[in-house]
């Protein structure tokens, strides 16, 4: 492996830093009236730790964060906004940059949904004319449950009021952890917004691997009116040899792969949607599956097996947090080479792998191992976070424990790949304070495990990576962000 050089900002970059050019719902630059400088972007490491969240609430998490492809100084990003974080209680809220991720305006909850109401696990995504939408769950923690979209025409400053996607008020389906893609390949199903999601009809929903059997269908449904409205909900996971989890009172012959969860799309450049989710039985290894669509989510292909996990225990003791293992997913944009990158068990050490399809998700690689520290320490590296720049430069982020060994002593590292996935330069610290999960974590609903949240967030762009995290350095969980110089291929 060799250290990539960081040579210069994009002509585009420079020129928006410079000049100040936004882009709000438009379809052409606009010149603001006065320029944004962007005071933390730094064409060398390293990058300033910038706070996102300033706000009265007692904890966040679970946040993510997108990058406008039109305009590279506008990021949108969310997470939960804690009420009570004992109780696991939380409503989704939002926040954007239009100077780089050096800025951040907060936008507060989202708008729409009753003060009661649970709101989670948030996704988004822009489309090619710079609207930015959000994915959400929505629940009464009782009989509703469902999935809702919403869409922002000022760069996520604000969002309009939810449209519902999917919607169950019997209490026989709970929805979970929904992830958003848009088609903007300028293909015949161009402009299209894809939401996948966990379809559970059974309570209490299954959460973990070490969670209780129960029925996780993958739900599927598409927006072609630019979110006004979505189709019928289809349930895509499909049958295969490999899916040997049968759910108690079913056949033991059954093969259906209806242990979905972490489910998240990718568009590849001729318009194929994959989706990629973790399989999961109760006390079993969690098999990454892979299933396509060449026509626009019409019909689909029966699902790929990527790799059996040798999963990472659950809480890593002295920490109490809880980990599942989950695929993050992503596109290369130009050449649609597909990667998927996860947590495995190593050598006493949690991992993070990665692997990569070079035709539509058909085959995939061996897995490669992304962290550099030595192996065999007992170091924990979890919750990877994938995303591919328009270069084809591939980044990894992760929670990393190699500087304490340690569990619940965490800093945020970031790997970089110029060779499309076969290696990785020297991994980068982002974190300039190693973090501590155990103070003031909320606890969840299954068994009072600590909460760090189940992912973080990754946005790149050909010349800055975003790291999005959580972590406690000012004694709560708060947001945080960093722009990354990334390395050019």
């Amino acid at each position: 492996m060799r250290r990539a050089t960081i040579t210069h900002l994009s002509m585009l970059t420079l020129l928006l830093i410079l000049g100040g050019c936004t882009l709000r719902g438009t379809s052409a630059p606009v010149l603001s009236p006065t320029p944004t400088v962007g005071g933390c972007l730094h064409a060398s490491p390293p990058a300033p730790n910038v706070r996102v969240s300033h706000d009265a609430f007692l904890a966040h998490s679970e946040p993510m964060v997108a990058v406008n492809p039109r305009n590279p100084l506008n990021l949108v990003g969310g997470s939960k906004f804690f009420t009570d974080p004992q109780h696991y209680r939380f409503q989704i809220g939002t926040y954007a940059s239009h100077d780089g991720g050096c800025t951040w305006r907060d936008g507060g909850v989202l708008p729409g949904f009753a003060p009661s109401a649970t709101t989670s696990d948030v996704s988004f995504a822009f489309d090619a004319h710079n609207a930015a939408y959000v994915a959400v769950l929505n629940t009464d923690l009782g009989a509703q449950s469902g999935i809702s979209v919403a869409k922002s025409m000022d760069g996520g400053d604000t969002f309009g009021l939810p449209v519902t996607v999917f919607e169950d008020t019997k209490g026989r389906v709970f929805s979970d952890k929904p992830w958003l893609g848009i088609d903007t390949t300028g293909g015949p199903h161009d402009g299209a917004i894809y939401v996948v999601w966990s379809y559970d009809p059974e309570q209490p929903p299954c959460a973990t691997a070490g969670g209780p059997a129960c029925d996780q269908e993958l739900a599927f449904a598409r927006s072609t009116d630019g979110g006004q409205t979505f189709s019928p909900v289809q349930l895509i996971e499909g049958s295969a040899p490999f899916c040997t989890y049968p759910l108690p009172g079913r056949s033991k012959d059954s093969r259906k792969c209806d242990g979905a969860l972490g489910a998240t799309p990718a568009i590849l450049p001729d318009g194929t949607i994959a989706v990629a989710y973790a399989y999961l039985g109760e006390q079993k290894p969690t098999r990454l599956l892979v299933v396509t669509s060449h026509d626009g989510g019409t019909t689909w292909g029966p699902p790929v097996l990527v790799a059996t996990a040798n999963d990472s225990p659950v809480v890593f003791p002295p920490a109490n947090f809880r980990n599942t293992t989950l695929p993050a997913f992503a596109a290369d944009p130009t050449t649609g080479q597909l990667y998927i990158a996860w947590t495995e068990e190593q050598q006493q050490d949690a991992n993070i792998v990665l692997a990569t399809s070079m035709d539509g998700g058909k085959t995939w690689s061996a897995p490669v191992r992304v962290n550099d520290d030595p192996a065999g320490r007992g170091a924990i590296h979890i919750q990877p976070q994938l995303a591919v720049a328009p270069n084809g430069v591939v980044s990894v982020a992760f929670f990393d424990a190699r500087l304490s060994l340690t569990p619940h002593l965490l800093d945020v590292f970031v790997a970089q790949s110029i060779d499309h996935g076969r290696s990785f330069l020297p991994n980068l610290r982002v974190t300039t304070q190693t973090w501590d999960t155990n103070i003031d974590e909320p606890k969840d609903q299954q068994g009072g495990n600590g909460f760090i949240g189940d992912y973080q967030g990754l946005a790149a762009t050909n010349d800055f990576v975003y790291p999005f995290w959580n972590d406690t350095r000012t004694g709560a969980q708060e947001i945080f962000t960093a722009a990354v110089p990334s390395a050019h291929p």
